[in-house]
């Protein structure tokens, strides 16, 4: 039987590159560049972001789910997975913080809606967690 002396036959089996994401600035017109939202923001991306670093605790297609894999509500005790909406949503709900902002942010990072790039198939935990890193970055935070 003949070697294949070191060359391989390849089939398209290659895994897609990761695209990760690099912070958009926010422009300073931007209402999320307001002192008042910026911390507030910061706050809740920052959460967030923690809620979801473990991608056992990231989900797709709702909101939030149960360690069952159930779709519950947000703020649900049997909550325990979270999509990148349902995570701000969360982390809002626990700190007692506005939301608006710290969605405007991460949209501005992926230009476009949240809920179609979370959902979106190819899309990579790395990647997620990349662009909460992208958003944080704009406004001035870091992450670990």
């Amino acid at each position: 039987m003949p070697a294949l002396d070191g060359h391989v036959i390849t089939f398209g089996t290659k895994p897609p590159a990761i695209r990760l994401i690099i912070a958009r600035p926010i422009p300073a017109w931007h209402t999320s560049r307001r002192p008042e939202y910026i911390s507030d923001a910061l706050a809740v991306l920052a959460r967030a972001r923690e809620l979801i670093a473990d991608e056992e605790r990231w989900c797709r297609r709702s909101f939030a789910r149960s360690w069952l894999n159930i779709p519950v509500p947000v703020q649900s005790v049997a909550a325990r997975r979270f999509c990148a909406v349902g995570a701000i949503m969360h982390a809002g709900r626990k700190l007692g913080m506005r939301v608006e902002e710290a969605r405007n942010v991460l949209e501005r990072q992926i230009a476009r809606p949240i809920e179609q790039w979370n959902d979106d198939p190819v899309l990579t935990h790395a990647e997620i967690v990349a662009a909460f890193d992208g958003a944080i970055a704009a406004l001035g935070g870091s992450t670990p």
